[in-house]
């Protein structure tokens, strides 16, 4: 009996001791997990990243590709115009963030391969196979072979937005010719309404849109001049440059526009205070937010001898696009590169959401959009060449006279003659 009873109490001690063992364990197991995950929380590598794009959809792709690389993401956004001074004291003094964003042209792209601080990314590109998933021609291979940066924008163009409940309040429409453009700053201005917002003071605006008139006038004519087949005082040059000079003569732009910076002619347009807005492509979405329906776009008007369609001006070309570079001193240089490239493919991934064309492949449909943009996305594919921006295909002491030459023309220092003399003597050199 005894023995029986020890039985059932050795075997229920027997029990409980399992019991006990078990939740002790399951305690004791927990603890290590958790453990484990905190301690793998305290080794996760950090990636530190640059980005001048104000589209939410470059944190939320940043922290997307972070997740799938299994790196801690520190994003930094930093104003456009802040960011180009930013970096370029980051590169003299070699204390460049992990990864950086950097915008189009020669003239951005040299300085960055110069300073001889960032990776190359074969090696990621090639044993993650990443690298098929971009489309021919949209990495750019260097002279030594290799492949420094991966795509971070589509290429974006110029465009003309209208706000259309002020076009509407005018008794207008959105310009489709010289004339219609010249009927519209007038009837602006006898309204007290600005015609045109431009942000004068960092002089980009201003030249690519002198860079649009001469392509409206011929759009050859600036790929035959820098090759020397024919001269920048031809015809196209010199009646582009009078177009500059009839539009800042009846008043086409604010007050001052040579010293408004971008962000306050932008704010002008948002704000309802000026009909037209000249800017790149890569602002629908913003621009959509802030104002809703009352976004217009239309394709720059045929000012000259081509049609709308014929041309428009690209912020990059296919040797120095928008960016994503790797600092090679980065503590994490190879998980830094793995976030790069998956960084890159999340973001073509949200370009072809919008239904714009992307530079790699990508499984996402393309979603229901506004009907600016839509009108945008078809006109982008029937034009039939995009030229890309001057400045971008100069170097970088060469981009900058030649935007001090288009300040001085739209400040009346100079004749269209005369600004047309001095950019072939200036341009010959950039041959």
């Amino acid at each position: 009996m005894f023995g029986k009873k020890f039985g059932v109490v050795a075997a229920s001690a027997a029990l409980v001791s399992v019991m006990l063992t078990s939740c002790g364990g399951a305690e004791a197991n927990n603890g290590g997990t958790q453990g484990q995950e905190a301690a793998a929380a305290d080794s996760k590598k950090s990636v530190t990243l640059w980005i001048f794009d104000a589209d939410p959809m470059y944190q939320s792709a940043a922290e997307a590709a972070a997740a799938e690389t299994g790196v801690e993401l520190k994003y930094e956004y930093i104003q456009d115009e802040t960011y180009k001074t930013k970096l370029s004291v980051a590169l003299a003094a070699n204390e460049l963030p992990d990864v950086f964003q950097q915008h189009a042209g020669k003239s951005f792209r040299t300085p960055v391969l110069q300073s001889k601080t960032v990776a190359p990314l074969n090696d990621t590109l090639d044993s993650t196979g990443l690298g098929a998933q971009f489309l021919d021609n949209q990495l750019v291979t260097e002279e030594d072979g290799n492949i420094y940066s991966v795509p971070s924008n589509i290429s974006t163009t110029l465009v003309l937005y209208y706000n259309k409940k002020l076009i509407s309040e005018l008794g207008a429409a959105a310009p489709a010719t010289w004339e219609d453009l010249q009927s519209l700053v007038k009837a602006a201005n006898d309204k007290g309404v600005i015609p045109i917002a431009l942000g004068g003071k960092e002089r980009w605006q201003a030249d690519l849109l002198y860079d649009m008139l001469v392509a409206r006038e011929d759009v050859t004519a600036f790929d035959k001049a820098i090759k020397g087949e024919a001269k920048f005082t031809d015809a196209p040059f010199v009646e582009a440059a009078n177009k500059v000079t009839t539009l800042v003569e009846s008043n086409a732009f604010q007050k001052g526009f040579l010293g408004s910076a971008y962000l306050d002619a932008q704010e002008l347009f948002k704000n309802d205070k000026a009909v037209m807005w000249v800017d790149g492509s890569f602002n629908f979405s913003s621009l959509s937010a802030a104002m809703g329906d009352n976004l217009g776009y239309i394709a720059f008007p045929k000012t000259g001898a081509e049609d709308a369609l014929s041309a428009t001006i690209g912020f990059q070309n296919a040797e120095a696009p928008y960016s994503l570079f790797v600092n090679n001193s980065s503590a994490n240089v190879a998980e830094a590169k793995e976030f790069a490239i998956r960084l890159s493919l999340k973001l073509n991934d949200e370009f072809v959401r919008k239904g714009l064309p992307g530079y790699a492949k990508s499984e996402v449909k393309s979603e229901s959009q506004n009907a600016e943009l839509s009108a945008y996305a078809a006109d982008i594919s029937q034009t039939v060449k995009t030229q890309a921006m001057w400045f971008g295909l100069l170097s970088a002491d060469v981009g900058q006279e030649y935007r001090d030459l288009t300040q001085a023309l739209y400040g009346g220092q100079l004749t269209a003659e005369e600004f047309t003399a001095q950019l072939e003597t200036l341009l010959r050199t950039a041959e």
